[in-house]
């Protein structure tokens, strides 16, 4: 004979269950979008204006600027073609000694990186690499640009003068074809991080 357990002797559901969790997770879940929002509020605020400082090849770039970052990839000019390619690069004749000087003492390769004006706004911007500075026109037909890469890799691409509301668009040509890079406004920089193929 079977003994059927009296219903109030039975165990009460375990309160630790899935249902009891779930409005755990429905509070993280909130915080998370919560989070988010502050954190996309915050970066759309304009930032404050900074002074300007002048660097190595006299040009100015924004002493505190709001940083934008970016990750792409761009082509290596071998070490025996690095002569020819600086000669036409429009760099002075010191920035290339201190190139070339650099990629044999292996502390700089040389990279290869078009950047032509994405949204058809024009603009001139600051490319700095490698200690060296050089002022670029943006258009639709994209212009080479020559960068001595360090180890680090970084590149910081800046407005020479305030863009206006619409900012800079520029673009650039990397081993995956041409790629928008983040508008830049006034007050902000852009830091490319290289890679090199």
């Amino acid at each position: 004979m079977t003994q059927v357990p009296d219903p109030a002797t039975r165990p009460a559901p375990d309160d630790s269950g899935p249902g009891s969790r779930r409005a755990l997770w429905y509070g993280l879940a909130a915080g998370v979008i919560v989070a988010a929002g502050f954190s996309a509020r915050m970066a759309n605020e304009a930032p404050r204006p900074a002074a300007a400082v002048s660097d190595a090849a006299g040009g100015a770039m924004p002493a505190a600027a709001h940083s934008l970052t970016a990750v792409e990839q761009f082509a290596m000019v071998s070490p025996d073609n690095a002569p020819q390619a600086l000669q036409q690069s429009g760099l002075s004749p010191d920035q290339q000694a201190t190139i070339l000087a650099g990629i044999k003492r292996r502390e700089y390769r040389l990279v290869r990186m078009p950047i032509y004006d994405e949204a058809g706004t024009g603009g001139v911007v600051t490319v700095r690499s490698g200690g060296i500075a050089q002022t670029v026109p943006l258009g639709a037909q994209p212009r080479v640009v020559l960068l001595p890469i360090r180890i680090s890799g970084e590149v910081d691409i800046a407005p020479v003068v305030d863009p206006g509301p619409a900012g800079v668009a520029p673009g650039a040509i990397t081993v995956l074809g041409p790629t928008p890079l983040p508008v830049i406004h006034r007050d902000e920089m852009l830091v490319l991080n290289v890679i090199v193929q």
